[in-house]
């Protein structure tokens, strides 16, 4: 008995170490050849975005799950987990220290117009003294960005005296964000910092790519939601979000094994990591079945997979 003990301790200490997830739940893929344990975060008509038991994010597209996930995605208890997880509100650094609380809604592109009327600076054909603090400070700072020279309100004006009547336009690329307040702003991607920028930018190529695709378009915009509420609810978890692909997994007899093969486009591809697991019965296998079928896409690593 004496002897069993050490290996009874190192079990219940293996156990107290294994990750959890309050609401964990096994995934599968259409024909149950894929399995994983993981956490509803957030979803739409088309996907499903999902927290690992280690922590990491993956999205999987609602079609290639089976239909019992299907069903829980659609019922009350899963709407009401995701709501928790999308009505937090997140702090937000710039690249100059100004804090924002809020929440990421999705990407987007806007003009930034500015002109005078009356003696008045207009921005977006609203009056800049009209605009709460925290817009009227966006304005400052990205046309002090823009215009490559620090304005404050005085300069604001000064400068806005010489462009006579006509109208100064921006092309902003950025993030719209929910305030506290329930206003929604757009913040330049120039505005964040390098660390939030991280996390905020590497989907938007993918976004701007998918110019006549609305699904793709929305699917990203979920996916950067996902990713922002995530970075700032565990700062160790900085991975980036990964597309996981079932269309592959086709049912294995025997001993085949499943080996997940992560990749990330190549040269100038746009385009999120995926992961696509695959039934072979080695790693090269693996590797040559899926490059076949993503030929824009480089090999970043290849393991077994454990369906975590």
């Amino acid at each position: 008995m004496q002897r069993l003990l050490p290996h009874v301790l190192l079990c219940v200490l293996s156990l107290a170490w294994m990750p959890q997830l309050a609401n964990a739940r096994q995934w599968s893929s259409t024909n149950g050849a894929y399995t994983l344990e993981a956490e509803l975060i957030a979803f739409n008509d088309t996907t499903v975005v999902l927290r690992r038991l280690k922590g990491s994010l993956v999205a999987v597209e609602l079609a290639e799950l089976s239909d019992a996930d299907k069903e829980y995605v659609r019922s009350k208890e899963a709407a009401e987990q995701t709501e928790k997880e999308s009505s937090q509100l997140q702090t937000w650094t710039s690249a100059r220290g100004l804090k924002v609380r809020g929440r990421v809604l999705a990407y987007g592109r806007k003009q930034l117009n500015v002109q005078r009327q009356l003696g008045k600076v207009m921005i977006n054909d609203q009056p800049f003294d009209r605009l709460s603090d925290l817009k009227k400070t966006v304005v400052l700072r990205t046309l002090s960005h823009l215009e490559g020279t620090e304005m404050d309100k005085t300069g604001l004006e000064k400068w806005a005296r010489t462009l006579g009547p006509n109208i100064k336009s921006y092309p902003l690329e950025g993030v719209l964000m929910e305030l506290e307040s329930g206003d929604v702003i757009g913040v330049p991607f120039f505005l964040f910092s390098p660390e939030d920028l991280a996390i905020l930018e590497p989907g938007w190529n993918q976004w701007v790519a998918q110019t006549a695709d609305e699904e793709a378009r929305s699917r990203e915009d979920l996916l950067v939601q996902s990713q922002a509420a995530e970075y700032h609810r565990d700062r160790q978890q900085q991975q980036q979000m990964e597309m996981l692909k079932l269309e592959m997994i086709g049912r294995a007899t025997g001993l085949i094994k499943v080996w997940e093969v992560l990749l990330e486009p190549a040269g100038v591809a746009y385009g999120r990591r995926i992961v696509v697991p695959v039934h072979a019965n080695d790693s090269e296998t693996a590797s040559q079945m899926v490059l076949q079928q993503y030929p824009g896409y480089k090999i970043i690593a290849v393991k077994r997979s454990r369906r975590l």
